[in-house]
């Protein structure tokens, strides 16, 4: 075992503290009904099993709950408050303004069958396609943590709103990226940790294109984005390796509130949901999706779904065509209560809560529509996550054949559509056949009360059971319309994924769940610290300003679980380093050999061995400053090896796992 780098009496003091505490589109009502074809994806998804035929007698509904401050982790919020001029001069980079046939109308957009509405298109920026490029039109100044600093400033005439598309190819270790508009408040502020994970993350699910290696940053509102990098002391600045090739320029200005209506304008006869007392739970479990699919930005509706054992883990339903791949779930951000203020008011409710840390997909299938998700952060407290069934066209036989579903017609504030389940379809790319149960993979619905749009796509059809909100189904498409309400709607039917795939995440049995384990970097010494307690993890980002808060690094479990193995944290009273192992003969050296070394505790425990998901855990060792360094990021790990020779590689110690 090697010693440590000191952190400073900060830690030490730290240490000595917590030990002490769907849109619809034109067709006829006949029975075969005649769709435009949907759009496709050049991008990968993971595997789907083929769906079976047949329901699980075994299966139980899920029911639905409320997300509860209680009973949910507070995930760390990206926006900080923003010094106004302060921080570098940023280099200009202006691209030509868009000419008119290039833009697009909002209101009113023809509502394609299986296609999600447009309010962005993609735009390159020649000055910044390569990291060589960047690196000429570069200027660092020195920040006041002794660090470095650089910023671009991209502006795109007329926008609304700036997606930056970033790509990374090296970034010092402990380098923060932060996004700000113009005149805004707040900045957004993300580590190159959190980046190198998103980008591995895509590149895991299999996608090996250009598309795969982009980090895609939020839309601060103005038609000028400024990215600003802060790298650390002792950090070249020549190692900095980024270009900025591409944006989206988004026609919408999120960062008003009252123009937030304006995203889409639903159709007259769409029935406002805060007019509707009896959908008020079941709307706090839908959200707006505002995504990126190569360079153009796209607005869909989605849900939360509960699982068996409610362990709080936020899985997130939509279309396929919607989320096709890994890499549009990355750049997935949510709209949260995003409906009106009052019923048919123009405002848009206080509640009103943005979530911007992409997703995990678990699921993608084409043929029943089903992208199927975990949010990697936690939805706002208040939220619900709803039930759903298991059971197919089963679940009507001898029951009310009332269904409806609450979605974001256009994009617009939420409405509902209350209609009648009439059937059984099979869906080609361009029509609908109506069809038996036992070849049909989608459920027709017709609707007496509202419709649904595009924008709608990916949203929930539901069922009421004994009081509750079950999930049958989600949007593909259809033909109805406020002109053509009598037209059909159809979704992709929950029961035929949820046999196929989605029981073993909904359906599980164990109340046993991984934690998050959180990581951050210290400025100052160079040296990392890892935690999976939320209250540390809080301490250390309120009162220890050398460190920065890099955002979760993996998860493990908090208890022991079948299979797993301890994880011991010990602490340096010399020089106040932390070292971790899961090596018992490791961790008794250290007991009898360096009494310098305080034991902690049992931190978390993970695997020993591959097996049930778990990763590889890589271990590094700075040789002058005595310091270990962990990673389960592969590209992480291979980027130092290649740029960081200081960096001894010492394998794989350990084994944990990437999602709770």
């Amino acid at each position: 075992m090697r010693a440590s780098l000191a952190l400073g009496w900060s830690t030490i003091f730290l240490s000595a503290l917590l030990a002490a505490c769907g849109g619809s589109g034109s067709g006829d009502a006949s029975g075969a009904i005649q769709v435009p074809a949907k759009s496709s994806s050049a991008e990968t998804a993971p595997k789907a099993e083929e769906p079976t035929q047949t329901s699980n007698a075994a299966s139980v509904l899920i029911e639905p709950r409320v997300q509860t401050p209680e009973n949910a982790t507070v995930d760390v919020s990206p926006f900080k408050d923003r010094v106004l001029h302060r921080g570098p001069v940023p280099q200009q980079v202006v691209l030509p303004a868009l000419p008119p046939e290039s833009t697009f109308p909002l209101k009113s957009a023809p509502a394609i069958f299986g296609v999600p509405v447009k309010i962005g298109v993609a735009r390159q920026i020649t000055q910044g396609a390569s990291a060589e490029a960047v690196t000429a039109m570069t200027s660092w100044t020195p920040s006041d943590r002794g660090g470095n600093l650089a910023a671009w400033r991209v502006v795109s005439p007329k926008a609304k709103g700036v997606r930056l598309g970033l790509r990374v190819e090296h970034l010092p270790l402990g380098t923060m990226v932060r996004f700000y508009g113009d005149a805004g408040e707040k900045m957004y502020e993300v580590s190159a940790h959190e980046i190198a994970t998103v980008i591995q993350r895509n590149l895991d699910a299999g996608d090996s294109s250009e598309n795969a290696r982009i980090y895609w940053s939020p839309n601060m509102g103005g038609e000028a984005l400024t990215v600003e990098l802060e790298i650390p002391p002792n950090a070249a600045p020549e190692s900095v390796k980024i270009a900025l090739p591409m944006l989206s320029h988004v026609n919408i200005d999120i960062t008003n509130r009252e123009s937030f209506d304006k995203i889409g304008e639903a159709g007259s006869c769409n029935r406002d949901v805060s007019c509707e007392s009896q959908y008020a739970a079941l709307s706090k479990s839908v959200a707006l999706m505002d995504f990126v699919k190569d360079g153009g930005n796209y607005v869909c509706t989605g849900t939360l779904l509960n699982d068996r054992m409610s362990t709080g883990t936020p899985y997130f339903l939509s279309a396929n065509h919607c989320i096709p791949s890994q890499t549009v779930a990355s750049t997935l951000y949510t709209l949260w209560f995003y409906k009106s203020a009052t019923c048919n008011s123009t405002q848009v409710s206080p509640a009103l809560a943005a979530m911007t840390s992409g997703a995990t997909l678990l699921y993608a299938q084409a043929d029943t529509d089903t992208s199927f998700m975990r949010l990697n952060s936690q939805p706002p407290a208040g939220a619900l996550f709803a039930g759903s069934s298991p059971f197919g066209p089963d679940l009507f036989n001898g029951l009310s054949n009332d269904v409806y579903g609450v979605h974001h017609p256009e994009g617009d504030l939420q409405k509902v559509s209350e209609g009648t389940y009439v059937g059984t379809a099979a869906c080609g790319a361009d029509s609908c056949q109506f069809s038996s149960s036992s070849a049909a993979k989608h459920l027709a619905v017709r609707w007496y009360r509202g419709v649904t749009e595009s924008g709608s796509s990916g949203s929930g059809l539901f069922r009421r059971l004994n009081g509750k909100d079950y999930l049958v189904g989600q949007l593909q498409g259809g033909s109805a319309s406020c002109s053509r309400p009598l037209g059909y709607d159809f979704y992709g039917r929950f029961d035929l994924p949820f046999h196929a795939a989605l029981q073993q995440w909904l359906d599980a049995p164990s109340t046993t769940v991984r934690t998050t384990v959180y990581r951050f970097y210290n400025t100052r010494t160079g040296a990392h610290f890892y935690t999976a307690n939320v209250p540390e993890r809080d301490l250390v980002i309120s009162k220890l300003r050398d460190y920065n808060y890099e955002g979760p690094a993996f998860f493990a479990f908090g208890a022991q679980a079948p299979g797993t193995t301890p994880v011991h944290r010990f602490y340096n009273t010399r020089n106040g380093t932390h070292f971790y192992t899961i090596d018992e003969q490791e961790r008794a050296n250290i007991a009898a050999t360096l009494p310098w070394y305080h034991y902690d505790h049992v931190t978390w425990f993970a695997s020993t061995s591959e097996g049930n998901g778990a990763q590889p855990m890589f271990r590094f060792y700075h040789a002058r400053n005595q310091t270990h360094f962990y990673t389960m990021n592969a590209s992480e790990r291979d980027s130092i090896r290649q740029n960081l020779p200081e960096y001894v590689y010492e394998g794989a110690r350990y084994f944990a796992w990437g999602s709770p």
